[in-house]
């Protein structure tokens, strides 16, 4: 699929130079030259777009890695009253699911309720942290769009002049 999209790309880059008049294909980073000064904030939220996706999927992807043990032993942990245990190893698991588990077993003895609230309270900033920079990445993919146009509405405009 993308060797094709790639084919038809380089196919209208040769249509275009061939269009011209001459034989000299045209590159992308020159189409993009003659794109204009537009060109320089559309690159730049590119670039930052790419970055904030890279990186959120990296922490994401890393917040999702759970080892397949840690429940059972856990579990086991509770069941032999060794709370510091479970504590210190929730504590040692750097994820989201093992910050929770830390706040509901501090929490042992105490209503259900309040163990009930501390894990949604915690579970909320932990999905606060990995929604973290997201706005960002929204912002980029609404502005360049219209970026875009303008330097379209533009070109049109130098056009006609």
């Amino acid at each position: 699929m993308l060797f094709v999209l790639l084919q038809n790309m380089t196919a209208g880059a040769d249509s275009l130079s061939v269009a011209s008049g001459n034989n000299v294909p045209v590159s992308y980073l020159d189409l993009a030259i003659k794109g204009g000064w537009v060109m320089i904030p559309i690159a730049i939220l590119s670039l930052i777009a790419i970055y904030v996706f890279v990186e959120r999927f990296m922490t994401i992807r890393n917040a999702g890695r759970i080892d397949q043990n840690f429940m059972n032993r856990i579990k086991d942990y509770i069941h032999d009253g060794k709370v510091e245990s479970a504590l210190a190893l929730c504590q040692s698991a750097n994820n989201p699911l093992a910050k929770m588990i830390e706040k509901g077993v501090s929490r042992i003895g105490r209503p259900l309720n309040d163990i009930n609230t501390a894990i949604q309270n915690i579970g909320q900033v932990e999905i606060y942290k990995l929604e973290k920079g997201l706005a960002v990445l929204a912002s980029c993919a609404g502005g360049a769009p219209m970026l875009g146009f303008f330097g379209t509405v533009l070109g049109m405009v130098k056009t006609f002049m």
